[in-house]
């Protein structure tokens, strides 16, 4: 199933794919991802989410160059350095993010991320932007 409505997606698969541009950015079981730490990505995608629980999270708008699929970022499938997000990452590192394409990697059993940072660093982040 494909669907930018995550609230549907939660209750519906039990894996979740989040692609940005053509690429894979996070993979997981779906508890796994909701649950977080999450890409730069799926974390701004989940702050749309509205919730029936209490206050939901601040809403991260993103910003930055918005990419055309005639016109892709480096990272994207034709080019071959650079995160796709880069330009409108909120997280992203200079000088980092823009010259290499992170790898898939396992961050958590059975959970993978595409990401420069460093998965403490993003739970760090994303717990002190909860605050």
């Amino acid at each position: 199933m494909i669907s930018h409505d995550l609230g549907v997606v939660r209750y519906l698969s039990d894996r979740i794919a989040v692609l940005y541009l053509g690429r894979l950015m996070e993979v997981g079981d779906a508890a796994t991802v909701f649950a977080g730490p999450h890409h730069p990505y799926t974390e701004a995608l989940l702050s749309a989410v509205p919730s029936v629980d209490g206050d939901p999270p601040a809403r991260i708008r993103l910003e930055g160059e918005v990419p055309s699929a005639i016109d892709v970022p480096s990272g994207c499938v034709f080019h071959t350095s650079g995160c796709v997000f880069h330009t409108r990452c909120p997280r992203a590192i200079e000088g980092t993010c823009e010259a290499s394409e992170p790898p898939l990697v396992e961050v958590e059993t059975g959970h993978m991320m595409r990401c420069h940072i460093p998965i403490d660093e993003l739970r760090r982040l994303q717990g002190s932007d909860a605050d």
